[in-house]
């Protein structure tokens, strides 16, 4: 699930041995905005090792992990003055932006603090792999869970009384990328038990029959904030699907955006959308 990149080789010197072996060192990104023609707004260049960002809520911040595990928050304005948040990885923003949920440095626990920094990182689910989606009209937190090497679950956590549930769980498969529509009606995931990712959409609370929105593969959902679109990426490219959310739940086939050349690995998704639908804050070499 990490989707690590591969780090780029260097060539500082270390003795091992009496033998100069190559050192190896985190990769280093530029950030940018990117909008829907493909068309790049540079915003600055992101620490070496940094991963899967996320725009705040308001647009204006982004937070990150790094190859050290830690997580960090930065002003888009001023990249090059990250502020070290918590040890852990996979950060995500909660709707009103006061709250970052983060995993664990362990990668097996979910914590959740005020984005200010006070306070301390509090344990709000045990066995949790990443944050996924965070609902304020159904009041539920979605995250990812992992049973071995390859047994992705999707569980929700209630905010409101700390309960957890299990919300899709296939024992022969992996279902993961899960977002709750923006009106809490539906649920995009991504699931493999068809023989390759596939992006799907329930209803929720769920009824057993889900429509498929990729045509050949996908990964990575994400839902405009109108929730007329499902946007995802597959093989280096970034697709968009118009769908209606009335019921009963309709998908158009999918588009290739023309969108290429951003960073994306196995696992975490590696961009994000921009508050206002508009653009995608990307990742590139």
């Amino acid at each position: 699930m990490s989707g690590r990149l591969l780090a780029s080789v260097g060539f500082g010197i270390a003795l091992a041995g009496g033998v100069v072996v190559a050192q190896q060192g985190p990769p280093t990104f530029r950030l940018a905005w990117v909008d829907r023609q493909g068309a790049r707004t540079p915003i600055g260049t992101l620490p070496p090792g940094a991963f899967a960002p996320r725009v705040s809520p308001d647009g204006r911040r982004v937070a990150f992990d790094t190859f050290d595990g830690s997580v960090w928050i930065a002003e888009l304005a001023n990249l090059s003055a990250p502020r070290r948040f918590a040890a852990g990885r996979f950060p995500m923003w909660s709707p009103d932006g006061q709250r970052l949920l983060f995993a664990g440095p362990n990668g097996f626990q979910l914590f959740w603090q005020a984005t200010d920094g006070s306070g301390t990182p509090e344990l709000i689910a045990e066995t949790a792999r990443a944050p996924e989606s965070w609902s304020t009209a159904l009041g539920l937190v979605s995250y990812i869970t992992l049973t071995g090497t390859s047994d992705y679950d999707i569980w929700a956590f209630s905010p409101a009384d700390r309960t957890q549930r299990s919300l899709l769980a296939e024992p022969t498969s992996a279902q993961m990328g899960s977002r709750f529509s923006p009106d809490g009606k539906w649920i995009a995931y991504q699931a493999n038990d068809s023989g390759r990712h596939e992006i799907y959409v329930e209803p929720f609370p769920r009824t057993g029959v889900r429509t498929r929105i990729s045509d050949a593969g996908g990964e990575r959902p994400v839902w405009s904030p109108d929730g007329r679109e499902i946007f995802y990426d597959k093989d280096g490219t970034l697709y968009v699907a118009p769908v209606s959310a009335a019921a009963p739940f309709t998908a158009r086939p999918p588009v290739a955006l023309p969108i290429t050349g951003f960073m994306q690995a196995t696992g975490r998704r590696l961009w994000d959308l921009a508050p206002d639908g508009t653009r995608f804050l990307m990742m590139f070499q």
